[in-house]
């Protein structure tokens, strides 16, 4: 997927931080050109946020909104104003770029091309951007840079300076000798009282009216206010008319009104609604100031532009695609305009600056209500020697803009209302597959594009999401954030099929059911003895029943002539019972009770002993039942030399306690037990192992065998290239940098080794290199091993249903699957390979949701990565966890709140395996 982004202000910014972070939590290969007319430093346009702005031109929005995946400005800067000088914001959007430029995930690139673009097109399957073929392009242009309207194309007749106040440089060329008119008394304006060094400025408005200062009310008072808004909200959200958002926000201001304290006055509140409040301009600044300061009551047009403010997201969400033309159209649109200078304007200390001015005579108010009237006789009528254009280009289509070229060539559709460019709720223009666009363009046909707010409305994670779907080799798969893609086994895709086979399981047996099928644990043992026989060394094989409690997995090592290992009376009782030698029996367990020690000795099981003392302990047992005890001392390997561990004791300890020759007790073997899965280290230790041998054979001792105990490495996944990028996901959002995509940020510090290599057979066979084998040959030792989840690899799954689907009290969607989360779960934090979903419910909108279990605890996750269902989820539908034979099924399944344990069905026999069956 090749995709464009036109525009590296703030919205390119999100938008490219957005394709990239979907990119790497969903797979998706994307190469990211970002254009911008001059190199990227985080400027939406002349002026807006550029490093080398004024120091005194400040932010007009709390710097708290301020937020990217860099983190938030305020963060990134630390302490400072409310409001800071934008030059600062633009340097924190600069690093920020720089920040998405380091962390571009594994399978993306990213280039900025230092160009202004005046041709896109549609070009089959994809877009045309400057003769470049694309599959994607999105236009983030921002506000127009020029326009018809602009002051500075024609000039102002008899003014000599004509300047633009969104050129910084321009407005060095006024100075105190100047009397300046300023077309404009909106944001700008006050940039431009900071500035400029006009002896007098005279602003100039069609409206006749100042921009209000925002006030914001205490802690306690907003928690006051809470039901209020709350129903306000929804009363807009679901406005049938004009009528409904109105009287909302007559509602929500009086509320607003008693909460600061103020009486009420639904009069007032009226008046500003209708923009019919106010009788002078100063005053009435003065006393938005003086609200804003705590010094007055707060009034009518305050509290109406809190109520807006406040109610901003439900207006968005109402009257944006359309919505605008079913509650007013025009009517609605005149009430957003007159709003906008009670709810959206300067910082307290700016607009004390302007009423000082003000004061001194410096500003002057006399055309403040004229600018519908000859901009070149009222510069006469005043002497004005400058004039300063501090009008922005007009939101929606502007003639001679990139946006406005596509309309005209029937590229992109005009909303003729508003005369905003129509978008899709994804951004793509209407009646277009590959071009989109955001911002400014839109605005009327979508409400709140402020240039640095994300939370407003959804047109760019929406656009983020089409594209990298787009991008995905197989879009309609269910994977987990980021995709982790199980490695295949012909028997799962039979069993899942049509999901009729899951459901009679789950219908027969509940949910959880773990499926198991032994046939690929024969082929999982013949690669490890011919590896084995490569290198000339017997091998032998023990599974470790610790692993998985079905005992159809036992009688498959006892049929192919291996054995097992066990961990527990029980263990131990069974596989006696199914038939197996004690012989091919190795007792390995880490508490070793006498009843269990008497079961092996009756039946000349080979045993583990993990000490000295335990050995002394095993020779009394044999000698009260007459019988010789077939040991395998537990070798403990040098801790200089290999992490140290808790089983089983140093070399010299065995070798001394065995130089006296002990009744009782046949050593027939050396044991260890081996954290980890690297070859290396078991090869130092089958050399520790037979220096032991050599020691105890020349205390008289045979050993046969050398045991290293489990720790055979598989592969769960089927893409290195996933691992690596889950890898660079998770310390991305360790970092802080990427967005969480597990439960509440878990770091999932300790994960098994899902992709590595080598494994089994060519793992063994590194084990025995470096002259292991030919030592091994030597001595006349064989090797034995043994395995649990390596064995088990591709021998079952684990079905659940899914029991409901819901969202969590923050809106994070949840589905909550009939099982509990100790049964799929081992030591390590987490399961990382993605489900299978059985759909068994129609097709329903893409979700991406977490799952939890049965257990009546806030963290009852099944997997702590969110996971992507293309096709949505529902209850009745069936997931899937593959694999789970090693481990996950039993080693920390519990009954708490007595629900019964999973049942464990052999497949494709259909019936329950024995182990289950009482």
């Amino acid at each position: 997927m090749r995709a464009a982004i036109i525009g590296a202000g703030p919205r390119g910014l999100w938008a490219a931080e957005e394709l990239m972070a979907r990119a790497r939590e969903r797979g998706a290969a994307i190469e990211l050109d970002v254009y911008n007319d001059g190199p990227v430093s985080g400027a939406s346009g002349p002026g807006a946020y550029q490093p080398g702005l004024p120091a005194q031109w400040l932010l007009n929005v709390p710097s708290e909104i301020v937020e990217t995946h860099l983190g938030t400005f305020n963060d990134w800067r630390g302490a400072g104003d409310t409001f800071p000088p934008r030059r600062e914001v633009g340097r924190f959007l600069a690093a920020s770029w720089a920040a998405l430029a380091a962390h571009v995930p594994p399978s993306c690139s990213l280039s900025f091309v230092d160009a202004r673009v005046r041709e896109v097109a549609p070009a089959g399957e994809g877009v045309e951007v400057e003769g470049t073929l694309y599959d994607e392009a999105l236009l983030t242009t921002g506000h127009a840079h020029d326009w018809p309207g602009a002051l500075t194309r024609g000039g102002v007749e008899g003014v000599g300076k004509v300047l633009s106040a969104f050129a910084p440089g321009d407005l060095d060329a006024v100075t105190e000798a100047d009397t300046a008119i300023v077309r404009g008394a909106a944001l700008t304006f006050v940039d431009v009282v900071r500035h400029a060094r006009a002896g007098v400025l005279y602003p100039l408005t069609r409206g006749g009216r100042f921009m209000a200062v925002k006030a914001f009310l205490p802690d306690d008072a907003v928690a006051q206010l809470g039901p209020a808004l709350a129903f306000a909200r929804e009363r807009i959200r679901t406005a049938k008319g004009f009528e409904d958002v109105y009287e909302a926000l007559v509602e929500l201001s009086g509320e607003v009104l008693a909460a600061s304290g103020a009486g009420p006055d639904e009069a007032g509140v009226r008046a500003v609604l209708d923009g019919k409040d106010g009788a002078d301009p100063v005053e009435d600044l003065r006393a938005s100031l003086g609200v804003a300061l705590g010094e007055r009551a707060w009034t009518p047009a305050a509290a109406v532009g809190y109520a807006f403010r406040a109610a901003y997201d439900a207006v968005i969400e109402r009257s944006s695609f359309g919505g605008r033309d079913s509650i007013g159209g025009e009517r609605f649109g005149r009430l957003t305009r007159t709003l906008e200078r009670v709810a959206f304007g300067p910082p307290a200390e700016t607009a004390g600056e302007v009423l000082a001015l003000i004061d001194s005579g410096r500003i002057r108010t006399d055309l403040l209500g004229r600018g519908h009237e000859d901009l070149a006789q009222l510069a006469r009528e005043v002497g004005a020697s400058a004039v300063i254009d501090a009008v922005n280009a007009p939101p929606g289509l502007v003639e001679g803009t990139l946006e406005a070229e596509l309309v005209r060539r029937g590229i992109g559709r005009e909303h003729p209302e508003t005369g905003s460019l129509m978008v899709e709720r994804d951004g793509t223009l209407a009646g277009q597959r590959h071009i989109a666009a955001a911002g400014r363009v839109s605005e009327g046909w979508i409400l709140g594009h402020d240039t640095l707010r994300r939370g407003e409305h959804e047109v760019i994670p929406a656009w983020a999401r089409r594209v990298t779907r787009a991008a995905l080799a197989d879009p309609e798969r269910v994977h987990g954030l980021p995709p982790l893609r199980p490695r295949e086994v012909s028997w799962w895709r039979e069993l899942l099929g049509d999901g009729q086979e899951c459901a009679r399981l789950v219908e027969t047996f509940g949910s959880p059911v773990n499926v198991v099928n032994p046939a690929p644990m024969r082929d999982n043992i013949d690669e490890l003895v011919r590896a084995g026989a490569a290198e000339g060394v017997e091998t032998k094989v023990f599974f470790a029943r610790k692993a998985n409690k079905a005992l159809v997995f036992a009688d498959e090592a006892r049929e192919m002539g291996h054995g097992v290992d066990v961990a527990s009376e029980n263990e131990l009782r069974q596989v006696l019972e199914r038939g197996m030698p004690g012989e091919r029996i190795i007792c390995s367990a880490a508490i070793k009770p006498d009843r269990l020690l008497a079961l092996a000795l009756d039946n000349a099981v080979v045993i583990s002993a993990d000490s000295r003392a335990e050995a002394e302990r095993i020779a009394r047992l044999a000698a009260a039942r007459g019988v010789v005890a077939k040991v395998a001392p537990r070798l403990a390997p040098d801790p200089r030399t290999m992490p140290p561990t808790r089983f089983g004791e140093r070399l010299d300890a065995w070798a001394e306690y065995f130089r006296t020759p002990r009744r009782n007790l046949r050593v027939v073997g050396i044991h260890a037990h081996l954290h980890g899965y690297a070859a290396a280290d078991r090869a130092s230790a089958l050399r520790e192992c037979m220096r032991l041998v050599d020691a105890l054979a020349a205390s008289g001792h045979a050993p046969a065998f050398v045991d290293i105990g489990g720790g055979v490495p598989m592969s769960y996944l089927a893409d290195e290239a996933q691992w690596r990028a889950y890898q660079d996901a998770i310390a991305l959002q360790r970092s802080g940098y990427a967005e969480p995509f597990t439960w509440k940020s878990d770091p999932l510090r300790n994960t098994y080794p899902y992709w590595q290599e080598p494994t089994r057979g060519a793992w063994l066979a590194e084990v025995l290199s470096g002259g292991v084998a030919e030592a091994l040959r030597e001595r006349g030792l064989r090797l034995h091993l043994e395995p649990g989840r390596s064995l088990v690899d591709g021998c079952g799954l684990t079905l659940a249903e899914v029991a409901f689907t819901k969202t969590r009290s923050d809106g994070v969607p949840l589905v909550g699957l009939a099982m509990n989360r100790t049964q799929c779960r081992t030591t390590s934090d987490d399961f990382l390979i993605d489900p299978y979903l059985v759909k068994r419910t129609p097709p329903s909108e893409e979700i991406e949701a977490f799952l939890v279990g049965a257990y009546c605890i806030e963290d009852e996750l099944i997997l702590r990565r969110k996971i992507r269902f293309p096709r949505g989820v529902a209850a009745g539908d069936l997931v899937a966890l593959p694999n789970t034979a090693g481990y996950f099924m039993h080693i920390l399944e519990s009954a708490s709140h007595q629900i019964p344990l999973a049942k464990n069905v052999v497949w494709p026999a259909g019936r329950l395996d024995d182990i289950d069956v009482r």
